[in-house]
Protein backbone atom coordinates (compact mmCIF):
# COMPACT_ATOMS: atom_id res chain seq x y z
CA UNK A 1 0.00 0.00 0.00
CA UNK A 2 2.73 2.54 0.84
CA UNK A 3 4.37 1.67 -2.66
CA UNK A 4 1.07 2.26 -4.15
CA UNK A 5 0.46 5.40 -2.49
CA UNK A 6 3.85 6.47 -3.32
CA UNK A 7 3.52 5.59 -6.66
CA UNK A 8 0.06 7.75 -7.20
CA UNK A 9 1.74 10.88 -5.52
CA UNK A 10 4.84 10.40 -7.75
CA UNK A 11 2.31 10.43 -10.98
CA UNK A 12 0.63 13.27 -9.83
CA UNK A 13 3.76 15.31 -9.52
CA UNK A 14 4.81 13.99 -13.07
CA UNK A 15 1.37 15.27 -14.31
CA UNK A 16 1.51 18.48 -13.07
CA UNK A 17 5.23 19.06 -13.95
CA UNK A 18 4.18 17.74 -17.53
CA UNK A 19 1.53 19.64 -17.88
CA UNK A 20 3.43 23.40 -16.45
CA UNK A 21 6.16 22.21 -19.04
CA UNK A 22 3.52 23.13 -22.10
CA UNK A 23 3.71 26.94 -20.45
CA UNK A 24 6.37 29.51 -20.16
CA UNK A 25 4.91 30.47 -16.43
CA UNK A 26 4.54 27.73 -13.19
CA UNK A 27 0.67 26.62 -13.22
CA UNK A 28 -0.01 25.52 -9.61
CA UNK A 29 -3.09 24.05 -8.74
CA UNK A 30 -5.57 25.92 -7.60
CA UNK A 31 -4.00 29.59 -8.96
CA UNK A 32 -5.54 32.09 -11.04
CA UNK A 33 -8.53 31.83 -8.60
CA UNK A 34 -11.21 34.26 -9.98
CA UNK A 35 -14.48 34.47 -11.94
CA UNK A 36 -13.84 33.67 -15.43
CA UNK A 37 -16.68 33.84 -18.30
CA UNK A 38 -17.16 32.42 -21.73
CA UNK A 39 -17.95 33.69 -24.86
CA UNK A 40 -20.31 31.01 -26.57
CA UNK A 41 -19.51 30.23 -30.42
CA UNK A 42 -21.80 27.70 -32.03
CA UNK A 43 -21.18 25.41 -34.29
CA UNK A 44 -23.58 24.78 -37.18
CA UNK A 45 -26.02 22.37 -36.17
CA UNK A 46 -29.57 20.53 -37.22
CA UNK A 47 -30.45 20.50 -33.92
CA UNK A 48 -32.33 23.26 -31.93
CA UNK A 49 -33.21 21.50 -28.63
CA UNK A 50 -30.02 19.65 -26.50
CA UNK A 51 -26.53 20.01 -26.12
CA UNK A 52 -25.12 23.03 -28.02
CA UNK A 53 -21.26 22.42 -29.56
CA UNK A 54 -19.13 25.42 -29.67
CA UNK A 55 -16.25 26.77 -29.05
CA UNK A 56 -15.83 29.20 -26.19
CA UNK A 57 -13.37 32.11 -25.58
CA UNK A 58 -12.09 33.30 -22.39
CA UNK A 59 -13.88 36.25 -21.99
CA UNK A 60 -11.93 38.48 -20.70
CA UNK A 61 -8.24 37.93 -20.92
CA UNK A 62 -6.01 40.45 -19.21
CA UNK A 63 -1.86 41.54 -19.42
CA UNK A 64 -0.13 41.51 -15.96
CA UNK A 65 1.87 39.25 -14.55
CA UNK A 66 -0.39 39.01 -11.34
CA UNK A 67 -3.78 38.82 -13.24
CA UNK A 68 -5.81 35.67 -12.87
CA UNK A 69 -6.66 36.40 -16.72
CA UNK A 70 -3.36 36.58 -18.53
CA UNK A 71 -4.21 33.51 -20.98
CA UNK A 72 -6.20 33.12 -24.22
CA UNK A 73 -7.99 30.30 -24.10
CA UNK A 74 -10.58 28.59 -26.71
CA UNK A 75 -12.09 25.73 -25.60
CA UNK A 76 -13.74 22.86 -27.48
CA UNK A 77 -16.79 22.59 -25.28
CA UNK A 78 -20.17 20.95 -25.03
CA UNK A 79 -23.44 23.38 -23.75
CA UNK A 80 -25.98 20.98 -21.62
CA UNK A 81 -29.17 22.65 -20.73
CA UNK A 82 -29.97 22.64 -17.02
CA UNK A 83 -33.58 22.65 -15.51
CA UNK A 84 -34.26 25.78 -13.82
CA UNK A 85 -37.32 24.80 -11.51
CA UNK A 86 -37.87 21.13 -10.48
CA UNK A 87 -41.23 21.34 -12.14
CA UNK A 88 -39.30 21.07 -15.58
CA UNK A 89 -39.00 17.08 -15.94
CA UNK A 90 -36.81 18.00 -19.31
CA UNK A 91 -34.41 21.29 -19.81
CA UNK A 92 -35.92 24.15 -22.12
CA UNK A 93 -33.49 24.60 -25.38
CA UNK A 94 -30.88 27.24 -24.68
CA UNK A 95 -32.31 30.11 -26.88
CA UNK A 96 -29.37 31.19 -28.86
CA UNK A 97 -28.67 31.44 -32.13
CA UNK A 98 -28.66 27.69 -34.19
CA UNK A 99 -26.41 27.95 -37.08
CA UNK A 100 -26.69 27.50 -40.20
CA UNK A 101 -30.20 27.99 -40.11
CA UNK A 102 -29.64 31.57 -37.53
CA UNK A 103 -26.51 33.24 -40.55
CA UNK A 104 -25.35 35.55 -37.93
CA UNK A 105 -25.07 35.62 -34.28
CA UNK A 106 -25.48 39.55 -34.13
CA UNK A 107 -25.00 39.82 -30.12
CA UNK A 108 -22.83 38.14 -27.24
CA UNK A 109 -23.63 35.05 -25.82
CA UNK A 110 -21.93 33.89 -22.48
CA UNK A 111 -21.91 31.92 -19.79
CA UNK A 112 -20.16 32.54 -16.15
CA UNK A 113 -20.00 30.22 -13.65
CA UNK A 114 -21.01 32.18 -10.69
CA UNK A 115 -18.22 31.14 -8.06
CA UNK A 116 -14.82 31.62 -8.51
CA UNK A 117 -12.63 28.62 -10.07
CA UNK A 118 -9.26 27.91 -10.69
CA UNK A 119 -8.17 28.86 -14.34
CA UNK A 120 -4.84 26.80 -13.62
CA UNK A 121 -6.79 23.63 -12.63
CA UNK A 122 -8.54 24.11 -16.26
CA UNK A 123 -5.11 24.60 -17.58
CA UNK A 124 -4.02 20.95 -16.06
CA UNK A 125 -6.97 19.52 -17.10
CA UNK A 126 -8.04 18.60 -13.74
CA UNK A 127 -11.59 20.97 -14.49
CA UNK A 128 -13.16 19.95 -17.02
CA UNK A 129 -16.83 20.55 -16.26
CA UNK A 130 -18.76 23.85 -14.54
CA UNK A 131 -22.08 24.90 -14.56
CA UNK A 132 -23.30 28.94 -14.93
CA UNK A 133 -25.87 31.41 -16.11
CA UNK A 134 -25.83 31.75 -19.92
CA UNK A 135 -26.75 35.45 -21.29
CA UNK A 136 -27.13 37.56 -23.86
CA UNK A 137 -24.73 39.98 -23.27
CA UNK A 138 -21.84 40.57 -21.29
CA UNK A 139 -20.56 43.38 -18.52
CA UNK A 140 -18.70 44.82 -21.95
CA UNK A 141 -21.90 45.08 -24.02
CA UNK A 142 -23.80 48.35 -24.46
CA UNK A 143 -26.70 46.92 -23.26
CA UNK A 144 -27.21 45.34 -19.85
CA UNK A 145 -26.81 41.08 -19.83
CA UNK A 146 -29.96 39.69 -20.30
CA UNK A 147 -29.91 35.82 -18.32
CA UNK A 148 -31.42 33.42 -20.65
CA UNK A 149 -30.47 29.92 -19.29
CA UNK A 150 -28.64 27.82 -16.80
CA UNK A 151 -26.04 25.21 -18.06
CA UNK A 152 -23.12 22.86 -17.59
CA UNK A 153 -20.58 23.53 -19.90
CA UNK A 154 -17.91 20.36 -20.35
CA UNK A 155 -14.79 21.14 -22.16
CA UNK A 156 -13.87 18.45 -24.27
CA UNK A 157 -10.62 20.16 -25.70
CA UNK A 158 -8.22 22.53 -24.54
CA UNK A 159 -7.59 23.84 -28.37
CA UNK A 160 -5.62 26.97 -27.60
CA UNK A 161 -4.24 28.18 -24.67
CA UNK A 162 -1.80 31.16 -24.85
CA UNK A 163 0.05 33.21 -21.64
CA UNK A 164 -0.12 36.52 -22.12
CA UNK A 165 3.58 38.24 -21.64
CA UNK A 166 3.33 42.15 -20.60
CA UNK A 167 7.87 42.22 -21.37
CA UNK A 168 8.34 44.80 -23.27
CA UNK A 169 10.81 42.85 -24.68
CA UNK A 170 8.32 40.75 -26.73
CA UNK A 171 8.99 41.38 -30.91
CA UNK A 172 5.44 42.85 -32.12
CA UNK A 173 3.89 41.49 -35.62
CA UNK A 174 4.72 43.72 -38.16
CA UNK A 175 1.31 41.86 -40.06
CA UNK A 176 -2.09 41.74 -38.54
CA UNK A 177 -2.80 38.10 -37.07
CA UNK A 178 -6.53 36.16 -36.27
CA UNK A 179 -6.84 32.33 -35.39
CA UNK A 180 -9.05 30.38 -36.84
CA UNK A 181 -12.14 28.08 -35.80
CA UNK A 182 -14.01 26.36 -38.01
CA UNK A 183 -17.53 26.91 -37.48
CA UNK A 184 -19.40 23.41 -39.01
CA UNK A 185 -16.91 20.51 -37.54
CA UNK A 186 -19.14 17.44 -39.04
CA UNK A 187 -17.19 15.23 -41.15
CA UNK A 188 -19.73 16.67 -44.46
CA UNK A 189 -18.02 20.08 -43.48
CA UNK A 190 -14.49 19.25 -44.67
CA UNK A 191 -16.46 18.47 -48.21
CA UNK A 192 -17.97 21.97 -48.28
CA UNK A 193 -16.27 24.74 -50.77
CA UNK A 194 -17.56 27.54 -48.58
CA UNK A 195 -16.25 27.65 -44.88
CA UNK A 196 -18.28 29.42 -42.44
CA UNK A 197 -15.04 30.35 -39.30
CA UNK A 198 -14.31 32.57 -36.40
CA UNK A 199 -11.34 34.53 -36.35
CA UNK A 200 -10.19 35.54 -32.67
CA UNK A 201 -7.73 37.89 -33.20
CA UNK A 202 -4.02 36.82 -31.94
CA UNK A 203 -3.44 38.66 -28.68
CA UNK A 204 0.42 39.16 -28.48
CA UNK A 205 2.03 42.14 -27.30
CA UNK A 206 0.77 44.98 -24.83
CA UNK A 207 -1.27 46.49 -24.83
CA UNK A 208 -3.03 44.80 -28.59
CA UNK A 209 -7.24 44.14 -28.75
CA UNK A 210 -9.51 41.34 -28.23
CA UNK A 211 -11.44 40.68 -31.18
CA UNK A 212 -13.72 38.05 -32.46
CA UNK A 213 -14.98 37.91 -35.89
CA UNK A 214 -16.99 35.83 -38.20
CA UNK A 215 -16.19 34.79 -41.69
CA UNK A 216 -16.80 33.04 -44.81
CA UNK A 217 -13.93 31.68 -47.06
CA UNK A 218 -14.88 30.31 -50.55
CA UNK A 219 -12.65 27.71 -51.03
CA UNK A 220 -12.48 27.58 -54.98
CA UNK A 221 -11.13 30.80 -54.57
CA UNK A 222 -7.70 29.64 -52.99
CA UNK A 223 -4.41 28.88 -53.78
CA UNK A 224 -1.41 28.35 -53.09
CA UNK A 225 2.22 30.49 -52.93
CA UNK A 226 3.88 29.56 -56.63
CA UNK A 227 6.87 28.51 -54.27
CA UNK A 228 5.07 25.17 -52.92
CA UNK A 229 2.92 23.70 -55.76
CA UNK A 230 3.17 20.15 -55.45
CA UNK A 231 1.71 20.87 -51.47
CA UNK A 232 -1.53 21.99 -52.69
CA UNK A 233 -4.71 20.35 -53.75
CA UNK A 234 -7.95 21.01 -52.89
CA UNK A 235 -8.32 18.55 -50.14
CA UNK A 236 -4.93 19.96 -48.71
CA UNK A 237 -6.35 23.32 -48.75
CA UNK A 238 -9.51 22.04 -46.85
CA UNK A 239 -7.59 20.52 -43.96
CA UNK A 240 -5.31 23.33 -43.76
CA UNK A 241 -7.88 25.86 -43.32
CA UNK A 242 -9.93 23.04 -40.96
CA UNK A 243 -7.33 23.01 -38.58
CA UNK A 244 -8.69 24.50 -35.43
CA UNK A 245 -6.75 27.08 -34.04
CA UNK A 246 -4.32 28.04 -37.25
CA UNK A 247 -2.88 31.36 -37.77
CA UNK A 248 -3.46 33.72 -40.35
CA UNK A 249 -1.34 36.66 -41.55
CA UNK A 250 -2.73 39.95 -43.66
CA UNK A 251 0.54 41.33 -44.76
CA UNK A 252 -1.58 44.56 -46.15
CA UNK A 253 -2.27 45.64 -42.30
CA UNK A 254 -0.15 46.41 -39.49
CA UNK A 255 -1.42 44.66 -36.36
CA UNK A 256 -3.03 46.99 -34.67
CA UNK A 257 -6.85 47.81 -33.55
CA UNK A 258 -7.10 50.37 -36.06
CA UNK A 259 -6.74 47.65 -39.06
CA UNK A 260 -8.59 45.22 -37.23
CA UNK A 261 -10.99 43.40 -40.29
CA UNK A 262 -14.79 44.38 -40.17
CA UNK A 263 -17.66 43.65 -42.19
CA UNK A 264 -18.32 44.20 -45.21
CA UNK A 265 -14.36 43.27 -45.85
CA UNK A 266 -12.95 41.28 -48.45
CA UNK A 267 -8.94 40.69 -47.57
CA UNK A 268 -6.41 38.00 -48.63
CA UNK A 269 -5.20 36.34 -45.87
CA UNK A 270 -2.70 33.64 -45.73
CA UNK A 271 -1.88 30.37 -43.24
CA UNK A 272 1.02 31.51 -41.94
CA UNK A 273 2.30 27.52 -41.76
CA UNK A 274 0.90 26.57 -45.05
CA UNK A 275 1.16 28.12 -48.49
CA UNK A 276 -2.41 28.28 -48.55
CA UNK A 277 -3.95 32.11 -49.52
CA UNK A 278 -7.43 32.56 -49.46
CA UNK A 279 -9.82 36.17 -49.84
CA UNK A 280 -11.88 36.15 -46.59
CA UNK A 281 -15.03 38.08 -46.45
CA UNK A 282 -15.94 39.34 -42.63
CA UNK A 283 -19.64 38.72 -42.26
CA UNK A 284 -19.97 40.40 -38.71
CA UNK A 285 -18.24 41.23 -35.87
CA UNK A 286 -19.28 40.15 -32.54
CA UNK A 287 -16.88 41.12 -29.76
CA UNK A 288 -14.12 43.79 -29.31
CA UNK A 289 -12.01 44.93 -26.50
CA UNK A 290 -8.89 46.95 -26.21
CA UNK A 291 -5.96 45.96 -24.00
CA UNK A 292 -3.77 45.27 -21.80
CA UNK A 293 -7.19 45.02 -19.21
CA UNK A 294 -9.77 44.65 -21.79
CA UNK A 295 -12.14 46.54 -19.96
CA UNK A 296 -12.51 49.54 -23.10
CA UNK A 297 -14.25 48.70 -25.97
CA UNK A 298 -12.88 49.08 -29.49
Amino acid sequence: MIIQSVFIQFFLVASVFLANAQYPVPIPPGGRMAVHGWLILPWDTNVTDGPIQAWFSHHVPEFGIDSPHNFQIILNGLLTPLSCFNTEPIPKPIPIPYPPHDKLLQYEYTITPPPAFSLNDLLLENLTEFKGVIYNGSFDTTYQRIPLALGTLTIRQLTTAAYLNDSQLIPSYPDLRYLSYPRDMSSSGATKPFQHMYFVHEIHLVPDFNHIIHVSIDTTQCHCDRKYPLLCNNKRILQQIRTPGVEWSFPTLTNDVEHRLLPPMIIKGRIINGPVLCPITVLESIHCMIGPNFDEKC
